[in-house]
């Protein structure tokens, strides 16, 4: 079993970086690896309830069905999400809200980090 700490900057729906990077999440669990994923700048608001993006794939559903997975933690960047204007409860439930700190000690903690 590997642990993989991905970190996603990159809103939803400019670019398919989230996407990418919880796709490979999703794989690397159901490949029976541990996972946790740490957003911040823009990729915050990847991590918002009730998106209904038009003809496009949804971000959101990717989120929850990772948070529905064993070994997997995601936080979403503390300062970043104030800078936002985005409040904890509009982020789906199990979404801790994180540090610098966190970052640094799962990156420590980690076998693999990917950056997206």
């Amino acid at each position: 079993m590997v642990l993989f700490t991905i970190f996603v900057g990159t809103g939803p729906y400019t670019v398919e970086r989230p996407y990418t990077a919880l796709r490979f999440a999703y794989t690397a669990l159901l490949d029976g690896n541990s996972v946790k994923m740490f957003f911040f700048e823009d990729g915050v608001f990847a991590l918002k309830k009730n998106q209904n993006p038009a003809n496009v794939y949804n971000v959101g559903e990717w989120v929850s069905q990772c948070l529905e997975e064993e070994n997997m933690e995601i936080a979403a960047c503390g300062v970043c999400t104030k800078a936002r204007g985005v409040d904890g409860s509009e982020l789906f439930d199990g979404i801790q809200i994180g540090t610098m700190e966190m970052a640094v000690e799962w990156t420590k903690q980690s076998d693999k980090q990917l950056f997206f």
